[in-house]
């Protein structure tokens, strides 16, 4: 059973709880700090008020009898309370010789130095109850003193909130490298732009997707972070789900298939692909290939684009001219062997659409390595329009996606569900523009 009663040690009310009697007296104990204490015992008869007057009294060089006449209190229960008082300063504060601290100083270390109790201390930092402004500057002095700064994680336990947002991002081992994952930055940038905005810091956890954690549900949940940013999850993905389970607010970027309450933030690459295909057709191109990473939701969805597409567009889908590609297989080997296998078909392709800016430069390598030329011999369209495409072929025709513009969203978003917004109402998809350069042109 909870009480409202403060801990005297470190001011904290909503973690007191009963912890039996003594000698006929309330016990109880501080869920925050674990200490016990009895406020009404006769050892303890006296308010911490009292005796942080007594402190301060001493201080200022009064005597010991005078200090028990102005407080009406016993002299020998003041010289108790000094005695005690200054035994635990020289312990914390040795006085020769001198030596720094080598532990970082509590809220009673502030108490002692300000001559007032730990609540009162507790009251200043959470801007509680009334305070006469004497004792505000001295609780200031004292903090300023001593070089005090309020525990993070006490604070975090207390209101319920750390202020800080998880992001699990691939390609941050090769953000200094041209080739690496040019997704990552603009995300970045923007994700920082959200929280900042709402005076939230970021977490980043490292390692996905290249090596393993099995326990990457469970950190989530060790209490650092108010929610979660996850870019390109796996659906079904088992830390995803566990962390969502667990009530911590989730939202993903860069896919839309996520489980029930998980917010996404997602461009739309059904609309997208159907807009890559009917330039194609417009540049006089029927036999048009797609290949995309089987592994990424994204790609289900340009697939699905790309199938519209020519369903819209009265051209038949050939299933030859469809290829997924496995990312942990070497890929200009890969894409070498795909584009053999088109090349030999008795009705080849005349245009490549790829579901990734890399795999069109990778293409464009294999299709230069066979004598042919882009966009003479054949097209070729990327996605993401990431800075390789302005240097594949000439000039890459690619979709952009506004990268930035969707990790703001996506903070904004998840601190939304931190607030208590639903799920399906943090769920957006945004639009895209179809980038036409050189690499796509008009056949004979």
């Amino acid at each position: 059973m909870k009480s409202v009663t403060a801990c005297p040690y470190c001011g904290d009310i909503e973690h007191q709880v009963k912890a039996g009697m003594n000698g006929g007296h309330q016990r109880y104990k501080c869920g925050l700090c674990q200490r016990r204490y009895t406020p009404e015992s006769p050892g303890r008869g006296y308010a911490d008020e009292v005796r942080a007057r007594a402190a301060l009294l001493r201080a200022q060089g009064t005597p010991i009898r005078q200090i028990a006449r102005q407080l009406g209190v016993n002299h020998q229960s003041v010289a108790n309370w000094l005695g005690k008082q200054e035994a635990e300063a020289a312990s914390t504060f040795p006085a020769s010789p001198p030596t720094p601290m080598k532990r970082r100083p509590t809220i009673g270390d502030v108490a002692r130095r300000a001559g007032v109790s730990t609540s009162t201390v507790s009251n200043f930092l959470n801007q509680k109850g009334r305070m006469a402004e004497e004792t505000r500057q001295r609780v200031q002095a004292a903090m300023e003193a001593l070089h005090f700064t309020p525990s993070a994680l006490v604070q975090a336990i207390r209101h319920r909130r750390s202020n800080i947002l998880g992001v699990l991002i691939f390609g941050l081992g090769s953000l200094d490298e041209n080739t690496g994952p040019a997704l990552t930055p603009p995300l970045l940038s923007g994700i920082h732009d959200g929280a900042a905005a709402a005076g939230n810091d970021l977490l980043l956890y490292t390692g996905w997707p290249h090596r393993a954690r099995g326990d990457l549900g469970l950190r989530f949940l060790d209490g650092h972070i108010d929610g979660l940013l996850w870019v390109a999850p796996a659906a079904d993905d088992p830390a995803l789900e566990r962390a969502v389970a667990a009530g911590l607010p989730v939202v993903a970027l860069l896919t839309r298939h996520v489980p029930a309450g998980v917010g996404y933030v997602n461009a739309d690459n059904i609309e997208a692909m159907r807009m890559v295909i009917s330039h194609l057709v417009e540049r006089g191109h029927r036999r048009i290939a797609f290949i995309g990473p089987e592994r990424f939701s994204n790609f289900l969805d340009r697939q699905e684009g790309y199938r519209q597409a020519l369903d819209a567009l009265g051209l038949p889908w050939d299933p030859a001219l469809q290829a997924a590609h496995d990312w942990k297989r070497q890929e200009p080997q890969e894409c070498a062997r795909v584009l053999d296998s088109w090349l030999a078909l008795p009705s080849p392709p005349t245009a490549i659409a790829c579901a990734t800016d890399h795999l069109a430069a990778r293409f464009a390598e294999a299709i230069q390595a066979r004598g042919l030329r882009v966009p003479e011999d054949m097209a070729l369209t990327g996605f993401d329009d990431t800075p390789i495409a302005a240097h594949v072929a000439g000039g890459l025709t690619t979709v952009r996606q506004p990268l930035r513009q969707m990790g703001r969203t996506a903070a904004e978003s998840v601190l939304a569900l931190v607030e208590g917004k639903p799920a399906d109402s943090c769920r957006l998809t945004v639009a895209t523009e179809l980038v036409v350069r050189a690499s796509t042109g008009s056949i004979p």
